[in-house]
């Protein structure tokens, strides 16, 4: 009795492997077909690599924006020190200009003199004067028009006004200082006297001359 006993159990517990072994197989195929085998890379997921995708070209694109940003910054930033340089450059030649003007003058008012002055002294300031302007010229230092050219108040600074019976109003007649500019930038404008026309009796007097004869003169003609 016990022998079965023992039987009945020991055929209990094969019966449980077997039917553990038995739904151990059964699992398997399913298990392969998840897990790749040992040393294979499994195959991609289709939405998964498009969800990659997408973030990668987000990133891209961002990456792109911050590149262009950057790159236009620093092209202004170029721009901008270009034009500094060059403004203080500019600035440096003006003032340095401006202040050479002075002794321009006075060569210009030694040789407009140099008669009273002996030959080789007169030379050699006509000399330096030549020299001085031709280095002035060559910086992009011009002259501005003044006598007999109407008067420009950007260029012009007018000192007085007279009467004058051969020039109309508003004609430069006479340059007291020369004035001068660099291109479109005035370094000094001319000091000048304006003509403000004929006076008063002679604009009267040529009233007269351009009138019509009266009738009574035309009569007198007429009669004749």
């Amino acid at each position: 009795m016990h022998t079965e006993e023992r039987k009945t159990e020991l055929e209990k517990k094969l019966e449980a492997e077997l039917a553990a072994q038995a739904a151990a197989q059964t699992e398997a195929p399913d298990a392969a077909e998840r897990t790749a085998p040992e040393g294979k890379t499994p195959p991609p997921d289709p939405a998964a690599l498009a969800q990659a995708l997408e973030v990668k070209t987000a990133e891209c694109e961002e990456y792109k924006d911050m590149l262009l940003r950057a790159r236009a910054e620093f092209d202004n930033y170029r721009k901008r020190m270009q034009r500094e340089v060059e403004r203080l450059r500019k600035t440096a030649t003006e003032a340095l200009i401006r202040d050479l003007l002075p002794v321009m003058d006075n060569l210009e008012r030694a040789v407009a003199h140099a008669e009273e002055a002996p030959r080789a002294f007169a030379e050699g300031v006509t000399m330096v004067l030549t020299q001085l302007r031709d280095a002035l010229t060559a910086r992009g230092l011009e002259a501005i028009p003044a006598t007999g050219c109407p008067f420009d108040p950007e260029v012009h600074e007018a000192l007085s006004q007279l009467p004058s019976e051969e020039h109309p109003a508003g004609i430069v007649l006479d340059e007291y200082q020369r004035g001068y500019r660099i291109g479109d930038y005035l370094v000094r404008p001319a000091k000048v006297v304006v003509s403000g026309g004929p006076s008063e009796a002679q604009a009267e007097t040529d009233v007269a001359e351009t009138e019509p004869p009266s009738e009574e003169v035309e009569n007198l003609y007429e009669s004749k």
